[in-house]
């Protein structure tokens, strides 16, 4: 045996097997659990996490906004026309109410509603329903006072709308949200409406907001200044009430414009209505969204395009066939049977037959293109919606009847807006400007937002609008060669204008309605200075009278003084017994012949009967047609002493040929004034 001893293994405890089988189980079981979790955390926090998010969101909190109080809208003397100020809002949260029925009960007795649809208000399971808004000051705290589980009383901004009616559709209104909904509030509304405040409370366990920061304040919206004048707007809104119901017509509107700048000054439709809530919402501001024929007011701007032309001159002389004038099949004619005119006395006497004979020497494609530059057929760009462009065909296109019917105002439709820029244009020696309602917004910080300034154009010479003005003067002249509103009188100032009476087409018969009128009247005042550009239109007017001179013409004669005095505008000093200021309200001139009626294929009216002939007086002979020369050579033949003062033809004469002359007297009207040839036998 050798010295070595033995080798001793070491003892270990023995692990049965069953033990660490059950080891290697729960330690898988525990290294899959927490791996599920793991993804199911990172489902809930990452794949999901917005979803969850905005549910506990939801659940815990609660958007919370205050709406901003819309800005004002004020006229141009900053007198304000559209305000915010807050008013008393109920609301319920349907959660907190405990007995449905009997609340429902008792809130319709304090708001004066129906318990049925309270209750189905209440009865759901919103936490937040409107009960009534911009409610009374009395109901607001009765409901209060009745301490009702889960209702509430809040203050909302609510417009209101000082001036009440007046320049209700040009200022339109904003529904109970705050949106505009028509008028300067619609096409203003994004300047208006300010910025709402808002942030995210949470909730208690019952429900109610809780801020631990407070809200900040709604940012209000910018402040809108307009063009408008309160006063003037007032001025025109009783006018054109008082002639539209006077005289039984559908509608009309009466547009002032300053000449200078073609800012809207006054801007009335009747009908009319209160944005506070009165009746008639929807009235539609029809200066800007109603496109007419207008008749014969067009006349001043084609014949002054063919001044500025060339083609004719203040004294061309025309021959108007006796108020007859055939253009192919048509007949054009004339309520006054004039034998010749000079161009200033067709716009004097509103002949249709002159107006058609300048346009077809002036052309169809320069009377077109003169239309377009006056702003027919195109927006003017105001900053008010629904305006219409009104629609005139390519010249190209028109034929001979077209062209001159067209230079009379039928054959094209326009709105009273465009008529009015186009003829302050004329008022502001041949310079257009685009009218502009707005003159500027003004954020809450002070920031200028828009400024309303219209683009301006050259549409006809300083010289073809200063004739252009003298002739419509003359339209106010009285005596036997009257003009067509020889009627209307504006105290202290010289004005100038023209009449127009339009038959109506009628998309039914598909002609001209015989007893259906447009009348209108637009002038300049005062005219040797314009100030003011003055447009009004009376539709269908059914009283008695539709002659623009009679119907709409004193509207533009009461806006004209009142807004002129109110202007300050120097007038002419009056005679002691010179009527006084025109009043507000319009008050009709009566006992004068009618006047001026233009339809492109109206009826002639029969001539009155002839009065019987004293036999032993001197018959008058015609002197119709005649220059100077002829006419007096015909009274010498009749052993009558003459006195000539004037030229040009024999328009007119009294007696009419065939009567008696018993005072051996005889008047001759020349085309371009009074001649007298008188005698004594």
């Amino acid at each position: 045996m050798s010295g070595e001893s033995p080798r001793i293994k070491p003892m270990t405890p023995g692990v049965p097997r069953a033990a660490r089988f059950r080891a290697y189980i729960m330690g898988a079981v525990v290294t899959t659990g927490l791996t599920g979790v793991g993804v199911r955390a990172w489902a809930l926090q990452v794949s999901a996490g917005d979803h969850y998010r905005a549910l506990a969101e939801r659940q815990h909190g609660m958007r919370v906004e205050v709406p901003a109080p819309r800005g004002d809208v004020l006229d141009a003397h900053d007198r304000p026309l559209a305000v915010s100020a807050d008013a008393d809002s109920i609301w319920a949260n349907p959660r907190e109410v405990k007995d449905v029925a009997a609340t429902a009960e008792k809130l319709a007795r304090l708001v004066d509603g129906d318990p049925r649809l309270l209750e189905a208000k209440l009865g759901g399971d919103r936490r937040f329903v409107w009960i009534d808004r911009h409610v009374t000051t009395e109901v607001a705290r009765a409901v209060r006072e009745a301490k009702l589980p889960g209702i509430e009383v809040a203050r909302e901004p609510r417009r209101w709308y000082p001036a009440r009616s007046v320049a209700g559709p040009v200022i339109g209104r904003a529904d109970i949200d705050g949106n505009g909904v028509d008028g300067v509030e619609l096409s203003m509304n994004d300047l208006l409406r300010g910025k709402r405040a808002a942030a995210v409370a949470v909730r208690d366990a019952r429900g109610r907001a809780m801020l631990a920061d407070g809200l900040a304040a709604a940012e209000p919206g910018a402040t809108v200044h307009l063009s408008l004048d309160r006063t003037i707007q007032s001025i025109a809104d009783l006018a054109i009430a008082d002639a539209v119901t006077t005289n039984k017509a559908k509608s009309g509107v009466a547009v002032v414009l300053d000449v200078k700048t073609s800012r809207v000054l006054a801007m009335a439709s009747y009908p009319s209505y209160d944005p506070n809530g009165g009746e008639g919402h929807g009235a539609r501001n029809r200066a800007v969204t109603d496109a007419f024929e207008a008749g014969s007011v067009m006349k001043v701007f084609s014949i002054a395009a063919a001044l500025d032309d060339g083609t004719v001159s203040p004294d061309t002389e025309f021959d108007l066939h006796g108020g007859q004038y055939r253009i192919g099949p048509k007949t054009i004619r004339d309520v006054h049977h004039d034998l010749y005119s000079t161009v200033s006395n067709i716009i004097k006497r509103s002949s249709n037959v002159g107006a058609a004979q300048i346009a077809l020497r002036f052309g169809r494609d320069k009377l077109y293109a003169a239309l377009r530059k006056f702003g027919f057929g195109t927006k003017t760009g105001i900053e008010l919606p629904g305006e219409q462009a009104g629609t005139i065909r390519d010249g190209s296109h028109w034929r001979d009847i077209e062209l001159a019917t067209i230079s009379y105002g039928y054959g094209l439709t326009v709105t009273p807006l465009q008529i009015a820029a186009a003829l302050a244009a004329i008022g502001n020696r041949g310079m257009y400007r685009e009218p502009r309602i707005v003159d500027e917004v003004i954020d809450s910080d002070g920031t200028a937002l828009y400024r309303g300034a219209g683009e301006s154009r050259r549409v006809v010479s300083e010289k073809a609008a200063d004739q252009m003005m003298a002739m419509l003067l003359t339209v106010f002249d009285k005596g036997k060669f009257a003009g067509t509103a020889h009627d209307l009188v504006v105290p202290g100032f010289k004005c100038g204008g023209k009449t127009g009476t339009a038959h109506k087409y009628d998309p039914e018969t598909k002609q001209y309605a015989p007893d259906r009128y447009l009348s209108s009247f637009a002038g300049l005042a005062p005219v040797d200075h314009p100030r003011l550009a003055i447009v009004v239109l009376v539709d269908e007017p059914s009283g008695g009278d539709y002659f623009g001179g009679k119907v709409a013409g004193p509207v533009f004669a009461a806006v004209a003084s009142e807004a002129l005095r109110y202007l300050g505008v120097p007038g002419e000093a009056l005679p002691p017994d010179a009527p006084g200021p025109a009043p507000v309200a319009v008050h009709r001139v009566a006992g004068a012949a009618p006047l001026g009626v233009h339809d492109p294929i109206a009826p002639v009216p029969a001539p009155p009967p002839e009065p019987a002939i004293d036999p032993s007086a001197v018959v008058a002979p015609d002197f119709r047609g005649m220059g100077v020369a002829r006419a007096l050579d015909l009274a010498r033949s009749l052993h009558l002493d003459v006195e000539i003062h004037g030229g040009g033809r024999v328009l007119d004469q009294d007696p009419a040929p065939g009567q008696a002359v018993s005072a051996a007297r005889v008047t001759l009207e020349f085309s371009d004034g009074a001649t007298r040839i008188s005698a004594a036998h």
